[in-house]
């Protein structure tokens, strides 16, 4: 009875028997709250100082596709060039200056090397109707349209000329008129999607069509002097330089 006694000695009436309990607990709360409050401030400022991502000066592209035409007469050769609409690889480049994340302007260029019918008078340099090939050189300046992060559309125009030289005949690679060449002015258009993979590399499927016009001297109306042109290609860009900093994406 005395042990009892003894050992409630000292306490209050209603007392616990576990010393502190509540205020432990009270204490750990406290320090959770604590490191919450200091974490929240902490966490978004790491949100906000994301760095941002160089955006390139410029642009290179490299291009391949499978270019058909149409036929084309010249009347100073009294010929006609039927290209057969036969689908042909095209292979193109172009040097771009950024002018923001999504527009660019440069020169592009782009070689063929194109068979086709020749149809003539037959003679020096010519012939009623053979085999033939020639080489079909572009330079022309350019616009791109189009960017950003992942899956996109892209838009490109080019104006310029083309130049068709190197005309000789499959059987024997005579040379055939105009054994000079011969130069146009052209224009084509664009439409297609790309997808970029990073802030400078992208790559895009194009669907272009243009048109060459030939003189129209010593032609008749049933004559056509315009070379329709279509190339489905594929692209690669790389950027490279710094023209300034795109904001990040803020991290989650």
């Amino acid at each position: 009875m005395r042990n009892a006694v003894g050992r409630h000695a000292g306490k209050l009436p209603g007392a616990s028997c576990e010393p502190q309990d509540n205020g432990d607990r009270v204490k750990r709360l406290f320090a959770v709250v604590l490191l919450t409050v200091v974490a929240l401030p902490a966490q978004a400022q790491l949100r906000r100082r994301v760095p941002g991502v160089p955006e390139p000066a410029a642009w290179v592209s490299l291009g391949i596709g499978l270019f058909n035409g149409s036929d084309v007469s010249d009347g100073a050769t009294s010929t006609t060039w039927d290209f057969g609409r036969a689908s042909i690889p095209q292979y193109r480049a172009s040097l771009e200056k950024a002018i923001n994340n999504t527009t660019s302007i440069g020169l592009t260029g782009s070689y063929v090397h194109a068979p086709f019918s020749y149809i003539g008078e037959g003679g020096t340099a010519s012939c009623t109707q053979c085999a033939a090939h020639l080489n079909m050189l572009s330079l022309a300046a350019s616009a791109h349209m189009g960017g950003g992060r992942g899956l996109h559309q892209v838009l490109e125009a080019a104006a310029g000329v083309i130049n068709y030289r190197n005309l000789e005949r499959d059987s024997d690679g005579a040379a055939l008129a105009p054994t000079g060449g011969n130069v146009d002015p052209y224009f084509t258009f664009g439409y297609g999607f790309g997808y970029n993979f990073d802030a400078v590399t992208e790559m895009s499927v194009v669907q272009d069509f243009g048109l060459a016009l030939h003189e129209r001297t010593g032609l008749t109306s049933q004559q056509s002097n315009t070379l329709t042109q279509r190339t489905l290609r594929l692209n690669f860009r790389y950027g490279f330089g710094n023209r300034g900093q795109v904001r990040g994406r803020p991290r989650r």
